[in-house]
């Protein structure tokens, strides 16, 4: 009769098998990855244990004779006979899609079966050297058995694609051959593949195969069938088993690929909200070593496919003989039960079979009976359900359309954003009567006395130290100069969280002092590669305390360089206000200020959809084109300013400038790919003249540094065709503290729009902590400083917060503050309150999710906000996700 083998830790186990095939939570089949489980068999009688075992998990997911789960299982001849010789996972994806619960819809697994198909071509001995197009043809054909549309446009096309079959004089077939056939066979295959490409390769959300070949995904990626013809090619020339190997790992991220996506959550999609449970794949190891051997491979190339996959949608349960099976730590079924309870999201490393021992049986014990799974049934499959939704939902909306349409309004609204606006503005700052030298060493001066009451503090016995390394460059010359330098901001910032997070030290025995060792990286962080370098060496000797470094308040290559070169020491970084992409050049660096892909999508919907060109009447509507200023030498410039480009579509014109001369010698009007380079500002002025001229309605989007566009802004108002003609221009967060400050006023003809990441000190969105921080800023420093509302100090600020939090929780977990314990805390995951807004940095991400961006219009009274997005508190409230006059506009969202 079968039953589970009874014994120690036998229920433990079966219970939880049973909870991670279908988990409480619903989101653990999309977040929660479990280890492959081998359970083995000793004594004489193993092999026939090893049958009863996996026989009684059978039971468990198919006890009537129906599925009640997803599930394959192979039994110990067809491993024998297909090890060496066919991939494993062949097999487990076609019994997987046999015999679905009820009710539950179909399994569509599109990237395994076209996988399938390029495997057993290359696995036919007959079949011939592949190409890409050969190879294209051949899984179309496989496709086209098996989805009806593509079918029936091929019979339309003709049987056997020749355009044949239709009985008529020569002209109508010749007619059929050039007209009939490239529409409905030719067009759609090739369709068909480019699609292939797109998804496998080019994207980033689906291009697992892109991953696993160390390709880079994006539109320079090959074509899909021919990188996989010459895969094909390479291991035929390899011993048959280690081809076979590598069609394993091939097949099995296909099929994982196609079980994340079926396991995402929903309660919306009837299939989603019926898959409830994870597929469950059984495995019946055989006893001699080849095909024992092989199982255990199997198991290996799971693991490291599920976490290359983030797949963690499937149960994977091996059993076999211990005679058999290689040697490894070993622990019993209560063992495996815990960690298949505790499995927690993917980890780093890809998880290894889970070993465990099978209980002796007692003498005449019977085998258990454990309960099969009982997941939800349904009355209606997903189609009808769906059928009658469409039903219900036509009938509510023909009832309400009447009432909709009554409410249109006759005319759009036409009324420009900024300008006649209740929002708190960001006042005029007063420039200090400090020089900036003075202002910097104040700061600095700050630091100091708090690292000597650190020093006090351990001598007293009163706490735990580390240092904090802050990286940054040397400040302005000169008041001008302040302007476009951050380098005081961002040492008050950083001064003001050490002060908080120590007085937190004083008052609870589990978090951390730390001191601030700021080194100055020099103009423009021209010295950057060299400092962090000697902060590599600082850090690798015995005692220095350094857990992580701070810093990077702008994206150049030489501030990347630096990043590069600390990551390689395997020191955390946390940067303050660099937003380039591009800064993310391994996993030890975080920032808290949003990315350029972030900001370039806000301010591309901000463009197409805001009112922001005025026609002259008092009345705006939306940019219709764009011009895009940038400079391709610089790392921050020329990132954003493609980023624009792209998001904002309807072709701009992006017009290059590198101050000191052209960047490469290029031709100076536009090319094909819409870009022309400029030699001088007075050039760039005359162009951009020129574009307006042409198209009152075109934005200018300024992604150049702001020092160049008050040079800009002199020329154009001076010395080009377009004095006294109005300008719309959209720029980023770099001119902020240049237009906070008044740099842009007294130019009515300018209407300019640019970016920043904090709200104004006063505005009701402010979350406690920012309204804290403001307040301490204002005290220490004025009410009226030059960069109380331009962001840097409370990006400073968050950055310190993220880094004491991962090592309060180092501290709290093992009582040692050590770089690597930093690392695993920041890699874990904090989620905290900041000045800046919401700090969600989950696992695995390296920028808080959906940081907030804010667009401010410059106006002879000050800056005022026309549009906010993102999480400024942890509680609903406080995460914006529409913006416009009446809020009818989507904000992006990360994923």
């Amino acid at each position: 009769m079968p039953g589970f083998t009874a014994g120690d830790g036998a229920e433990e186990f079966i219970e939880a098998f049973k909870g991670a095939v279908l988990p409480r939570d619903r989101k653990a089949t999309s977040r929660d990855l479990l280890p492959p489980v081998l359970l083995l068999a000793e004594g004489e009688r193993a092999a026939v244990r090893a049958h009863q075992v996996m026989r009684g998990l059978r039971e468990v997911l198919r006890p009537d004779g129906a599925k009640r789960v997803p599930y394959a299982a192979l039994g110990p001849d067809e491993i024998r006979e297909a090890a060496g010789r066919r991939p494993l996972t062949l097999a487990l994806g076609e019994e997987l899609c046999v015999d679905v619960p009820r009710r539950t819809g179909g399994l569509r697994l599109p990237d395994f079966h076209l996988m399938r198909d390029i495997v057993e071509q290359a696995l036919d001995p007959r079949a011939p050297e592949p190409d890409g197009t050969a190879l294209r043809d051949h899984c179309y054909a496989r496709r086209i058995a098996r989805g009806p549309l593509l079918g029936a446009l091929w019979t339309l096309g003709g049987e056997g694609g020749d355009g044949g079959g239709t009985a008529g004089p020569g002209w109508v077939a010749e007619l059929r051959r050039l007209l009939v056939r490239p529409v409905f066979q030719s067009l759609p295959r090739w369709w068909w593949g480019r699609r292939r490409t797109r998804r496998l390769l080019r994207s980033t959300r689906r291009g697992w195969y892109a991953d696993w070949r160390g390709i880079s995904h994006g539109r320079t990626a090959e074509e899909f069938f021919e990188n996989v013809a010459r895969l094909l090619r390479a291991e035929r020339g390899r011993d048959r088993a280690a081809a076979v190997g590598r069609f394993e790992e091939l097949l099995l991220r296909a099929l994982l690929a196609d079980l994340r996506r079926v396991a995402r959550p929903g309660r919306i999609s009837p299939w989603r909200r019926r898959r409830r449970t994870r597929c469950v794949f059984l495995l019946e190891l055989p006893e001699d070593a080849g095909g024992a051997a092989a199982g255990e491979r199997f198991l290996e190339r799971y693991g490291a496919a599920a976490r290359d996959t983030r797949c963690a949608a499937a149960v994977v349960v091996a059993v076999a003989p211990a005679g058999g099976a290689a040697e490894g730590e070993r622990g019993g079924l209560g063992r495996a039960a815990a960690r298949l309870r505790g499995a927690s999201g993917v980890p780093q490393r890809a998880p290894g079979p889970l070993r465990a021992v099978l209980p002796e049986p007692a003498p005449e014990s019977e085998a258990l009976e454990p309960d099969a799974v009982s997941p939800p049934t349904f009355r209606l499959g997903p189609v009808a359900e769906l059928t009658l939704t469409g039903v219900l939902v036509a009938a509510v909306l023909s009832g309400l359309g009447g009432w909709l349409l009554d409410r249109v309004p006759d005319e759009p609204d036409r009324s420009c954003l900024g300008g006649a606006s209740s929002e708190v503005v960001a006042a005029r700052p007063e420039l200090s009567a400090d020089s900036p030298r003075k202002s910097y060493q104040d700061a600095r001066r700050l630091i100091r006395e708090e690292n000597a009451r650190v020093d006090r503090a351990v001598a007293d016995h009163h706490g735990t130290a580390r240092t904090v390394v802050h990286i940054g460059s040397d400040v302005a010359a000169d008041q001008e100069g302040q302007r476009y330098n951050a380098a005081v901001p961002e040492l008050r910032g950083i001064a003001l969280a050490q002060r908080a997070l120590n007085d937190e030290a004083r008052n609870d025995s589990q978090k951390v002092w730390l001191r601030v060792d700021s080194r100055n990286a020099g103009q423009d962080f021209a010295d950057a590669p060299r400092i962090a370098r000697r902060v590599a060496e600082d850090a690798r000797k015995k005692g220095s305390g350094i857990i992580g470094v701070v810093g990077f308040s702008k994206s150049l290559r030489q501030t990347q360089e630096a990043v590069r070169i600390l990551g390689r020491a395997q020191i955390p970084v946390v940067g303050t206000t660099a937003t380039a992409d591009l800064m993310q050049v391994d996993g030890y660096y975080r920032r808290v200020a949003p990315t350029n892909s972030r900001e370039a999508a806000v301010e591309a919907g901000f463009a197409r959809r805001g009112n922001i060109m005025d026609d002259g009447t008092g009345k705006c509507s939306p940019a219709a084109a764009a011009v895009v200023v940038k400079d391709p030498r610089d790392l921050y410039s020329d990132e954003v300013g493609t980023l624009f480009a792209e998001r904002f579509g309807a072709r701009p014109v992006t017009l290059e400038y590198t101050p000191g001369g052209r960047a490469d010698g290029g031709a100076q009007g536009p090319g094909e790919d819409g870009v022309a380079r400029t030699d001088s500002i007075s050039d760039l002025a005359d162009a951009v003249c020129e574009r307006i001229s042409g198209n009152p309605r075109t934005v200018v989007y300024w992604a150049s540094r702001a020092l160049q566009f008050s040079a800009f802004l002199d020329d154009f108002e001076d010395n080009t065709a377009c004095e006294g003609r109005s300008l719309t221009v959209l720029g980023g967060n770099d001119l902020t503290t240049a237009a906070l400050a008044g740099e842009y006023a007294d130019r009515p003809w300018l209407r300019l729009y640019h970016t920043v990441h904090v709200l104004p000190a006063g505005h009701p969105r402010l979350s406690d902590i920012a309204k804290k921080f403001n307040a301490d800023y204002a005290r220490r420093f004025g009410s009226h400083d030059l960069w109380r509302d331009d962001g840097r100090a409370a990006l400073a600020h968050d950055a310190m917060q993220l880094m004491a939090e991962a090592a309060n929780r180092a501290y709290r977990s093992t009582h040692d503050v050590e770089r690597s314990n930093v690392q695993i805390g920041l890699d874990n995951g904090i989620r905290k309150q900041g000045a800046s807004g919401y700090l969600d940095v989950g696992r695995g991400r390296s920028v808080p999710r959906d940081k907030p961006v804010i667009v401010l219009h410059h106006t002879d009274r000050g800056s005022e906000p026309v549009l906010y997005c993102g999480a400024f508190t942890q509680n609903p409230a406080g995460r914006i996700t529409r913006w416009g006059p009446h809020g009818e506009f989507r904000c992006p969202r990360d994923s």
